[in-house]
C-alpha cells in the first residue's frame, strides 16, 4: 500500500464552515428544469436525485436563469469562515504564518483564491493554492505538517467550492452526468486554523495521503484548462459515473486500512467522517463496517457533495456541536474521483 504519513502532528486551534443564504431542496431544482429546460429533464433529475440521497444543498447561484454569477462569491464565503475561526481561536491575520486553500472552482484561474482572501482579509503572510477535489483538505495538512516545523506560528487551510454556477440550465448543455452534478453536487466553504502539535486535545494525527490513479480515466474533471479553451465552449465539470462507482469503495477501503495500521481498533472511534459523496453514506458505510450508523457523519442528505470543502465543514459542524468530549477520536476517511487519491486523519477533541 503506498500511502505517506505526515512526519508531524498539528493541533486544530479552531475550526468553522459558511454556507450560503440560500437553502436549496430537489423540489426547488425540478421546478427550475420543469420552467427552463421541460418535464423530460425534470422526471430524469427525479429517477437521479431519489438514488444519491440527497434531499438538500445550499447555492450561490440564481436558479430562475440558465446561468449565473456567484452570489456570495467564493472569496466571501472564505473571508467569513477564515475570520470566525481567527475569532474563536483568538487571533488576529497578522499572527497566521502561511495562508493554505484549495478549491476546483476558483474565483479566477489566475491570481489563487488564496490571494484574494489575503486581499481582503490584510494577510501580509504567504500563501499556496492547491487545486485539488475531494482530498485537497489532506494534502494541504501534509503540506501544514511540513511548514511547522520551521515555523511554530498557527497556519490557515481554507476549503471553498461554488461548482453550482459551471451548470448551464438548457437543454443543449444537459447529459446524464450533468444532471447528476445537479442533483449531487453543493456550495460552501470552512477555514481550519493549525499549528505545530504541543497538547494531547484538539489534536490531528496520522495524517496520510495515498492513490491509486496510475493508468486510469478520470471519473471527473474540470475542462476549461489549456486543452479545451480553444473550443470558446463554457467551462464544465465531467463526471464518469462508472469509473467513480468502479474505484470509489477501494479508495474508502485503503484510508481504512492506513489508519488502522497504526494500531487502531475500529472501537476506538466514536466517529467516523468519510467524504460526503451521497446521502446513503452513513448506512452504506456502517454496513460495510458492521457499526452503528450514527458513528457515520451524514451531512450530505442536507449538504450535497461539496467538494474540497465537504471534510472541512462537516469537521467543523461536528466538532462546534457540542457531540464530542475530552478525548473522543473521529476517524477521516477523505477520497477523490478525479484521480483517485484517498487521505485522511485522526481527530482527537
Amino acid at each position: 500500500m503506498a500511502v505517506t504519513f505526515a512526519p508531524n502532528e498539528l493541533n486544530l486551534l479552531a475550526i468553522n464552515a459558511f454556507l450560503p443564504p440560500q437553502q436549496v431542496t430537489n423540489q426547488t431544482l425540478f421546478s427550475a428544469l420543469n420552467r427552463l429546460c421541460g418535464k423530460t429533464a425534470q422526471r430524469k433529475a427525479k429517477i437521479i436525485a431519489k438514488r444519491l440521497g440527497i434531499e438538500g444543498r445550499y447555492l450561490v447561484r440564481d436558479l430562475a436563469k440558465p446561468l449565473s454569477a456567484c452570489s456570495p462569491t467564493s472569496i466571501d464565503m472564505s473571508h467569513q469562515a477564515l475570520t470566525a475561526a481567527l475569532t474563536a481561536a483568538g487571533l488576529t491575520a497578522n499572527d497566521l504564518g502561511y495562508l493554505l486553500s484549495h478549491t476546483c472552482t476558483p474565483h479566477t484561474q489566475v491570481p489563487p483564491n488564496a490571494s484574494w482572501i489575503a486581499d481582503k482579509l490584510g494577510l501580509q503572510s504567504p500563501y499556496l493554492e492547491l487545486r485539488q477535489a475531494c482530498t485537497g483538505f489532506a494534502n494541504a495538512l501534509q503540506i501544514a505538517s511540513a511548514f511547522s516545523v520551521s515555523d511554530s506560528r498557527p497556519l490557515a487551510i481554507v476549503g471553498c467550492e461554488t461548482g453550482s454556477v459551471y451548470f448551464d440550465i438548457n437543454n443543449a448543455f444537459i447529459s446524464t452526468s450533468q444532471m447528476v452534478n445537479y442533483m449531487q453536487m453543493g456550495d460552501g466553504c470552512a477555514a481550519a486554523i493549525v499549528q505545530q502539535a504541543t497538547k494531547p486535545e484538539q489534536r490531528l494525527s496520522d495524517i496520510y495521503m495515498g492513490q491509486i490513479g496510475h493508468g486510469k480515466a478520470p471519473g471527473f474533471y474540470l475542462d476549461g484548462g489549456s486543452k479545451t479553451v480553444g473550443t470558446g465552449e463554457m467551462a464544465r465539470f465531467h463526471h464518469n459515473t462508472q469509473a467513480v462507482k468502479d474505484n470509489g469503495e477501494s479508495l474508502f477501503e485503503l484510508g481504512l486500512q492506513a489508519v488502522l495500521s497504526r494500531g487502531y481498533q475500529l472501537d476506538d472511534f466514536n466517529y467516523i467522517l468519510p467524504h460526503q459523496a451521497n446521502g446513503y453514506i452513513d448506512t452504506m458505510i456502517a454496513k460495510k463496517l458492521n457499526i452503528a450508523p450514527h458513528k457515520v457523519i451524514n451531512d450530505a442528505k442536507d449538504l450535497g457533495n461539496l467538494g474540497s470543502a465537504a471534510i472541512w465543514v462537516s469537521l467543523a459542524r461536528l466538532v462546534n456541536s457540542g457531540k464530542l468530549n475530552r478525548g473522543d477520536k473521529v476517524m477521516v476517511l477523505g477520497a477523490e474521483a478525479t484521480k483517485y487519491l484517498y487521505g485522511g486523519f485522526v481527530y482527537t477533541h
